[in-house]
């Protein structure tokens, strides 16, 4: 027995530096393979670089994004979840449905159409790995929000959305007119109004309802979480638009239950602008506006008027004026489209950065860009004609703001708008306005001592040039700059 067990000894002592040299020959194999990998890669970008045509741009995801399509590339090859198969409605509204807790009521069936367009637009696209988990995740969680919000409409009092609205204030114009910076200054009026904030419209119900401000703090960090992660695969968005979870933003952000107009899917409906002017978008401004009722429900503040914005409007004023009471204000901001246009270029290049696998047609986006707000301005003047004329007793319901004028003298800017509108401009309200701008500068001019990297761009960089954007909206600029 001893002799044999020696002999079993001796034969597993035999056989430990085979394994260990077998386990040896694995790794290094693997190495091997990852490296090869890497080899390859760094060869196809060397190759594009070389060969990359004058309107051809590289993504600018940081290394966190580039790392994260590496961990998501197995699953785009396997497909074993939904958002790495051909993306479908049904497949979006069952994960919602789990992530709803069984929630199963999405209310009406408008937004049925244009989700299916908008799987269809993000399937035609050639998305990388990150990018198709992006499109999925953004979709599905807007319907998890829809789910929540048919829900809580059920949990209201009754009588609640019959109570009237205030006529609010739309702020509307091309994108990088100002439009951002002037909500942000009419929203410091707080005693009169209200501008909803990022997380109230991506998330308006209640978490925790025995708990207020638990509820708020919850839901301001779950939001704030998925800012910090899209700064953190393009943080050169912030330079463009500054964005937060406590920062007033764009209506589209609560309409995304009914209009899917989200970072991976706008650029393309940019090219397909006619189905947008197919739909009647009546039933998601209804949406929105019970969105805007429960949360004047929430806080209290049925006695305040809402100050609204977002570039998008500029195409559907007509349908604002049909939902929302008598009397709402329209604030239509001004700027040089030869120098409004490339900049919004850059705001959707980094956009498609986000989500496109491989590199940015920018003469495409130039293109498209230009077209599609060209055409919305023409609906904008044309919807907006006869309200221009219009008036709540005294006081105009439109007003033209040019961009210059709020950027030389925010504070007399706000003051002509008040004044127009008839509206009290009370010296707390411009303290306020002083210290905030006073805030403003000095963080700029921080930003400029550290070196941060601007907002640069041009009509060249997209393909453009000053007469083509003038043969599209010369119109435009000799009625209104």
């Amino acid at each position: 027995t001893t002799r044999c067990h020696a002999g079993h000894e001796s034969d597993e002592t035999e056989r430990d530096p085979e394994l260990i040299q077998h386990v040896i020959m694995l790794g290094i194999s693997i190495l091997s393979f990852f490296l090869l990998v890497a080899f390859l890669v760094l060869l196809r970008e060397l190759i594009k670089a070389a060969t990359r045509g004058r309107y051809r741009a590289a993504s600018r995801i940081t290394w966190k994004g580039v790392i994260a399509n590496w961990v998501l590339f197995p699953e785009s090859i396997l497909k074993r979840k939904p958002a790495f198969r051909e993306i479908t409605l049904e497949a979006l509204k069952k994960t919602a449905t789990k992530k709803a807790q069984g929630l199963n009521d999405f209310g009406d069936t408008w937004y049925e159409e244009v989700y299916r367009h908008a799987c269809g637009l993000v399937n035609a696209q050639k998305l990388s790995p990150l990018g198709k988990h992006v499109a999925y995740d953004t979709m599905m969680r807007r319907l998890v929000t829809r789910l929540r919000f048919v829900d809580e409409l059920k949990r209201l009092p009754k009588g609640t959305l019959d109570k009237p609205m205030l006529p609010p204030v739309f702020v509307l114009g091309l994108p990088r007119t100002g439009t951002t910076f002037l909500h942000r200054l009419l929203s410091l009026d707080d005693e009169h109004v209200r501008c909803p904030q990022t997380w109230e419209l991506y998330d308006p119900t209640p978490r925790y309802r025995e708990d207020v401000t638990k509820d708020r703090k919850s839901r301001i960090k779950y939001v704030q979480h998925g800012i910090d992660e899209l700064k953190s695969i393009v943080p050169h968005i912030e330079a463009i638009h500054e964005i937060g979870a406590t920062e007033p933003e764009e209506c589209f952000v609560s309409m995304g239950m009914d209009l899917p107009l989200v970072l991976a899917t706008m650029p393309a409906y940019m090219s397909q602008k006619h189905v947008l002017w197919e739909w009647d978008f009546t039933q998601a401004y209804k949406n929105h506006k019970k969105v805007l009722q429960l949360l004047s429900h929430q806080e209290g503040s049925d006695d305040k008027r809402w100050v609204l914005k977002a570039p998008m409007h500029l195409g559907f004023s007509e349908t604002i004026r049909k939902v929302f009471p008598a009397g709402t204000r329209v604030i239509w901001t001004h700027r040089d489209p030869a120098t409004s246009i490339p900049s919004l270029c850059s705001l959707f290049q980094t956009m498609i950065e986000m989500h496109q696998d491989g590199d940015v047609a920018l003469d495409e986006v130039g293109r498209t860009s230009l077209e599609f707000w060209a055409e919305m301005l023409k609906r904008a003047d044309k919807d907006l004609q006869g309200l221009d004329l219009a008036k709540a007793g005294d006081h105009p319901l439109v007003q033209h703001v040019k961009y210059e004028s709020v950027i030389s003298d925010p504070v007399e800017s706000v003051r002509k708008i008040y004044a127009n509108f008839g509206w009290n401009f009370t010296p707390l309200y411009e303290a306020k306005l002083e210290a905030y701008i006073a805030k403003n500068k000095a963080e700029r001019a921080k930003s400029a001592a550290k070196k941060v990297s601007a907002h640069n761009y041009s009509l060249g960089m997209y393909g453009l040039s000053s007469q083509a954007v003038s043969e599209k909206v010369k119109w435009y600029a000799d009625k209104y700059l």
